[in-house]
């Protein structure tokens, strides 16, 4: 396959645009919830349900990718409900009813992305090394809107993010409509005995085991950062710039880590990220009410999500074969996302207003602790794969 032949405007068109609708959601969602009169319980739960979600749906919608060939039009529909899910958002509810609309939401919109990492790897072909300079466009999308909608949000209100997140969501739909199937249609696909044999290997148990800890340990940042940033005095404009700079950093690092990080095996990329996400929560409950020291905690995102994704994703797409990689990706996402973010978003709503919020950021370091030990004997056996960045021009 000739870089001529990679649709990589299209790719990174999706990108910026799914993750820009994900830039409106996760720095503001708890506030969302919280306007809606939820309580700080209620935020957890519905946060953890969402998270469950991402356990079995990926597994749901990989299987049929895998099974039909036809990702993109998997991808097509999954999305489309997704974003009338987030118009039932915004009409009158309570509780149950918000409940209801985002479990759906979840549902749906974990159809997507794990099967578009698939699409993407596909299209590049041998030129998986070029996977950065492509999914850096969601980083992008990201920023932008997180950076842009705080200040919009502070002027309409926060009870006008629904409107927000549906409208993204159809632009990436729009693009979705121009991003071909990859070459080469269904596979003959590996039974279930081929997919157990590969999940029972050390290094995969391993991987999956650390990666739901690590997402574990973010479960409080995900659904309380900004919550808990509010209840120490910041606005939401300066919330979400405070979002904004962890992104940026990560695209700091998608765009350069050509020069900075050559040739460097994923497991040590993949350790590194693990450390630095356990310095990373300590370092926060230090710097919170000093808002200089907080912005350069938030780099260290550059490490602690852009490197760890980077290493994970690729590591998953060596350790399944080809016709596994539709599943494979989706179990990552749901050991990952799902029972690590269900278990972290949970637990963290369900002991915000029982325990000083410290100890909650403190758990999470230590989770991130021990992923690391997990991830150091476990990838230990494995062939040390190495991840090759070089650059790519948009087609």
């Amino acid at each position: 396959m000739t870089s001529r032949s990679i649709p990589a405007k299209r790719l990174a068109g999706f990108y910026f645009w799914y993750f820009a609708a994900i830039g409106a959601l996760i720095p503001y969602l708890g506030l969302y919830l919280q306007a809606r009169g939820l309580s700080a319980e209620q935020i957890g739960i519905v946060l953890g349900l969402l998270a469950v979600t991402r356990i079995f749906a990926p597994y749901v919608w990989g299987t049929l990718a895998d099974r039909s060939g036809r990702r993109m039009s998997v991808i097509r529909w999954t999305l489309t409900g997704a974003t009338l899910c987030w118009g039932a958002v915004g009409l009158p509810g309570g509780f149950v009813w918000l409940l209801g609309c985002l479990i759906a939401y979840g549902a749906l919109v974990n159809g997507t992305m794990a099967q578009f990492e698939v699409v993407t790897f596909s299209h590049l072909d041998r030129a998986s090394h070029r996977y950065a300079r492509l999914r850096v466009w969601g980083s992008v999308g990201f920023v932008v809107v997180v950076l842009g909608l705080g200040p919009v949000l502070e002027q309409l209100g926060i009870l006008s993010l629904p409107a927000w997140i549906a409208a993204m969501f159809v632009f990436a739909l729009v693009i979705a409509q121009r991003v071909p199937e990859p070459i080469g249609g269904p596979r003959h696909l590996a039974g279930d005995g081929g997919l157990l044999a590969t999940v029972r290997q050390r290094p995969v148990i391993a991987l999956l085991v650390a990666c739901l800890l690590a997402q574990f340990s973010y479960g409080p940042y995900y659904g309380f950062f900004s919550i808990y940033l509010e209840s120490h005095g910041y606005r939401k404009d300066a919330i979400g710039l405070l979002w904004s700079l962890g992104v940026i950093a990560e695209v700091a690092m998608f765009w350069f880590i050509a020069s900075v990080l050559p040739q460097l095996p994923l497991r040590r990329l993949l350790l590194w990220s693990l450390a630095a996400t356990v310095a990373r929560w300590l370092l926060q409950v230090a710097a919170i009410d000093h808002p200089g020291a907080l912005a350069a905690v938030q780099l260290i995102h550059a490490i602690s999500f852009g490197v760890y994704h980077l290493a994970a994703v690729n590591l998953v797409q060596q350790m399944f074969p080809p016709a596994l990689q539709g599943r494979g990706q989706a179990i990552y996402v749901g050991v990952s996302y799902g029972i690590g973010g269900a278990l972290g978003g949970w637990l963290s709503g369900y002991l915000w207003d029982r325990i000083p919020v410290e100890w909650i950021w403190i758990g999470g370091s230590a989770a991130a602790a021990l992923a690391w030990l997990i991830a150091w004997r476990g990838l230990r056996a494995s062939p040390s794969p190495v991840l090759v960045v070089a650059e790519v021009q948009a087609q």
